[in-house]
């Protein structure tokens, strides 16, 4: 351990996993607090988002194409302890994974008879 304290930004990430269509986005954009699972879904490192990665979090969430992420702002309960800092996944990104062939994409792609997703300035208009 190195004995740096990591501040804690006081939001954690939350998934729609019925919305998730697994296009591996959210990794990509921070490898430190989603990692893939072997099917492509994302999984989030527990406790909350450091406040040095928060930018990156919420760009993570607003790019995620089907909008299944959203983070939440955490209310203490007083007297609590505060949440560990949540594992670093760098390791594990996905085009350091022995299990990734060599110029695959991190994420299975779409099948061909599956219409494309819309965007969300698509859906606003509707």
């Amino acid at each position: 351990m190195s004995g740096r304290r990591v501040l804690d930004s006081g939001q954690h990430i939350e998934i729609d996993r019925i919305s998730c269509d697994a296009y591996g986005t959210c990794a990509e954009l921070l490898p430190e607090g989603i990692d893939l699972d072997e099917w492509g879904y994302p999984v989030i490192a527990p406790g909350n988002v450091p406040a040095h990665l928060l930018d990156i979090a919420k760009r993570a969430v607003d790019n995620c194409p089907v909008l299944a992420l959203r983070l939440v702002k955490v209310t203490a309960a007083k007297g609590a302890e505060p949440a560990p800092p949540p594992p670093v996944l760098a390791a594990r990104r996905p085009e350091t994974r022995p299990d990734r062939m060599e110029g695959t994409p991190p994420w299975p792609p779409r099948p061909a008879n599956r219409p494309a997703k819309r965007g969300p300035e698509q859906r606003r208009r509707s």
